[in-house]
């Protein structure tokens, strides 16, 4: 298990995409929505909106069903995909139950959130967030 998680309180999201925007510059280089880690949802008939990214959890259901081993876990116990073994054959997509993992078309390779690896300052997600609702907690991930 990772040393921090991050903890998603949708209630206070407004959509703005400065998370998405902000991972997709530090991933990327570039400000692209598709590029993104971190994917907000919206209902706007109710005004709500679902954040999407990794909960690196406890038991990875990612990694179980992998057939290549692509999906790891780094030593920081973070999950992880080893861009070099994976297949494009979406199952680790197709199992996670939180719908982190994305396929990102222009490089044709699976992505997902990797808490910014390399980051001292940690997750860009979380410090960029004007209202709150990505904060950096320590331990197992609270939804």
């Amino acid at each position: 298990m990772a040393d921090f998680r991050i903890k998603v309180s949708a209630k206070l999201c407004r959509e703005c995409q400065a998370c998405a925007l902000a991972c997709s510059l530090y991933h990327e280089g570039e400000c692209n929505l598709s590029l993104s880690r971190v994917v907000v949802l919206k209902d706007m008939a109710k005004y709500k909106f679902n954040i999407l990214l990794c909960y690196h959890c406890e038991t990875p259901k990612c990694i179980v069903a992998c057939p290549t081993d692509a999906m790891v876990v780094d030593e920081r116990g973070v999950v992880m995909i080893n861009q070099d073994d994976c297949i494009l054959c979406e199952t680790c997509a197709s199992s996670c139950p939180h719908h982190a993992i994305v396929f990102d078309e222009i490089q044709n390779r699976y992505i997902k959130c990797d808490l910014c690896a390399g980051r001292e300052a940690g997750p860009v997600c979380v410090e960029v967030c004007p209202v709150g609702a990505l904060t950096l907690i320590a331990g197992k991930q609270v939804k």
